[in-house]
């Protein structure tokens, strides 16, 4: 996406998520833009798929506070804190908050990062996903461990519902972009 406003509404996530999803990838200028259909895995890398026309929507959302966009300044850590937390109160402090903090902390490799908000959201329904958005504990025991090539870092994550003696492991998977760490699969 060429025209920054489109980009801005267009930033999306990764997620620990299975299944197909149904998305939108748009090319273009502002004047016009040209909408791909994609069904895929939103952490897995794109698929190929056809074309068809679509004019651009008129509402830009804000952009993200600088205490959650992504920046050179977090290390991959902080990714992941600020994403589950932002997950955790999906709605807070307005509507689909959550998924559009996850899906700008996504990769362009990430499938996740092609999706709106609302079609991220669609999976935090789902029973499998729903842990991202009813956790009330959370631990990184493990040390991160970091690629040799230093672009590649791997974080083991436990998160608990209240009352829940289990834990549920997440394994994140982060990559660099320029010098900013951004999730590429969970």
């Amino acid at each position: 996406v060429t025209h920054p406003r489109m980009a801005l509404a267009l930033v999306l996530l990764s997620s620990a998520f299975s299944g197909p999803a149904r998305h939108l990838r748009v090319a273009g200028t502002a004047a016009r833009f040209c909408v791909r259909m994609e069904s895929v895995h939103p952490w897995s890398e794109r698929s190929p798929s056809g074309y068809a026309d679509a004019a651009p929507s008129d509402e830009l959302l804000p952009p993200l506070p600088a205490e959650v966009a992504p920046s050179p300044a977090r290390e991959p850590r902080d990714v992941i804190l600020i994403v589950l937390n932002a997950l955790r109160t999906p709605d807070e402090p307005y509507d689909n908050y959550g998924p559009r903090v996850a899906i700008a902390h996504s990769a362009s490799t990430n499938g996740a990062s092609q999706l709106t908000p609302e079609q991220f959201r669609a999976y935090l329904a789902e029973s499998a996903y729903q842990i991202f958005t009813e956790w009330e504990e959370m631990e990184m025991e493990d040390d991160l461990e970091v690629g040799e090539d230093g672009d590649q870092a791997y974080q083991e994550v436990l998160v608990r519902r209240r009352g829940d003696p289990s834990w549920t492991h997440i394994n994140w998977q982060l990559v660099r972009s320029g010098d900013t760490w951004m999730t590429q699969s969970v």
